[in-house]
């Protein structure tokens, strides 16, 4: 599935980049959007769309951005769920592991408000379980599925489905968001018609550069890198770095680092979180990620539920909000009283290594933090260059986020 519909991970380090985009290119991405015209009244695109966004890598990003979107549709249709028939099939597909389901649409409403006729997609993500909730029987289906059991399954679904058409609460239209790569159709999410805003990859994108635009604008000196990317059709992560280096002793330099995700799969779309990169060395260096506190701000979330107007506003009031590197300074004093750093390697093989944990058989993961690996941890910093090489190995992207939260959790709460 890795490389079809996975965030691929994208490292910018020590590569040729041009360092800057001409605003009026970086809008070429949005071409077409719903929030076009929005965001050019924003910000006031008409007298700045000659102006270069500086920041180191942007080129790269959006070329490889440029490329997801040259090759992957997405759309929307409506349709209810008693005009939608759902169907175990025997045959590969790329990117979907086992036997793919196939949903049917008799009858839906398109992205251009026209009535059609039999559209068929596959599910991909969490699509199917996502259907079936509405029936309450995911789980039940789930294993009649895995039992080869899929006619079985078509019978209960069909019969929920008649009893939809008895009642309009449960045959309302929902939004069937659509995936459209060499040819054939995915069904990737199902959510409300009306109370569902979609800030996409491209979205977020453009959004975040303006806005990073705009702090330097009013901040002479602040100047950033984006240290790395994770891309796919539904979700990005941006790690965006101020180029401005603090030391900070044992950990050696450090930088206020923004990460900015969305997931067009889950019920937080967007989000900037402050983070902190640590052991910074010649780009490279790895994140720990503060939690929110009493006066003490690190994170901005706009829900899928918040209109375009709304989701700009506080995108541009509340950066200024977040967290200072000074703060984040503060947060590592506790770390400095780590009386041995081997303990806390112990702590996260511990974690790896656990009967449910994702990475028990990853190689890759084992091999740095194994309990039985002699990484010859005697101080801090073997520690942090440990933390390092976990940071740029080449994995599922899912699997570099978890790897993060428990680095990140044991080093600053000693879990």
């Amino acid at each position: 599935m890795k490389g079809r519909f996975n965030q691929i991970y994208y490292p910018f380090h020590n590569v040729e980049n041009e360092g800057r985009l001409k605003i009026s290119k970086l809008m070429t991405l949005l071409e077409g959007h719903d929030y076009y015209d929005q965001i050019y009244k924003f910000f006031k695109i008409g007298s700045v769309k000659d102006e270069y966004i500086i920041i180191d890598n942007i080129d790269l990003l959006f070329e490889k951005i440029s490329f997801v979107k040259s090759n992957f549709r997405v759309f929307n249709i409506k349709a209810s769920i008693a005009d939608i028939s759902v169907d175990e099939v025997m045959r590969d597909v790329e990117g979907v592991n086992g036997n793919p389901i196939e949903f049917t649409f008799d009858k839906y409403v398109d992205e251009i408000g026209e009535n059609k006729k039999n559209l068929k997609a596959f599910a991909i993500h969490d699509a199917k379980n996502s259907f079936l909730d509405q029936y309450d029987m995911a789980k039940y289906a789930n294993r009649l599925y895995r039992d080869k059991l899929p006619a079985l399954a078509k019978y209960n679904i069909d019969y929920f489905k008649s009893l939809t058409k008895k009642d309009p609460m449960k045959n309302r239209p929902r939004s069937y968001r659509m995936l459209e790569h060499k040819s054939e159709l995915f069904l990737r999410a199902i959510t409300s018609v009306k109370q569902y805003n979609e800030y996409g990859y491209d979205f977020t994108f453009v959004v975040s550069m303006l806005i990073f635009h705009e702090v330097m604008k009013e901040n002479i000196g602040n100047n950033y890198t984006i240290s790395s990317a994770g891309l796919s059709a539904s979700k990005l992560e941006i790690i965006v770095s101020e180029k401005k280096l603090i030391d900070a002793e044992e950990f050696g330099k450090i930088s206020s680092t923004i990460m900015v995700t969305t997931n067009d799969l889950g019920s937080a779309s967007l989000k900037f979180q402050n983070i902190v990169k640590i052991g910074v060395k010649d780009q490279r260096g790895f994140y720990l990620f503060p939690k929110n506190k009493v006066n003490y701000k690190n994170e901005i979330s706009i829900s899928h539920s918040f209109k375009i107007d709304k989701a700009l506003e506080v995108l541009r009031a509340d950066l200024y909000k977040l967290s200072s590197s000074n703060e984040l300074l503060n947060s590592l004093k506790e770390i400095k009283k780590i009386k041995n750093p081997f303990d806390l390697k112990q702590r996260i093989s511990l974690k790896i290594e656990s009967p449910r944990s994702a990475f028990r058989n990853i190689k890759e993961v084992k091999d740095l933090f194994g309990a039985n690996v002699n990484n010859d941890i005697t101080n801090l910093a073997s520690l942090l260059e440990l933390c390092r090489k976990a940071e740029e190995l080449d994995i599922d992207y899912d699997l570099k986020e978890k790897i993060r939260v428990i680095i990140s959790e044991i080093i600053l709460d000693r879990r």
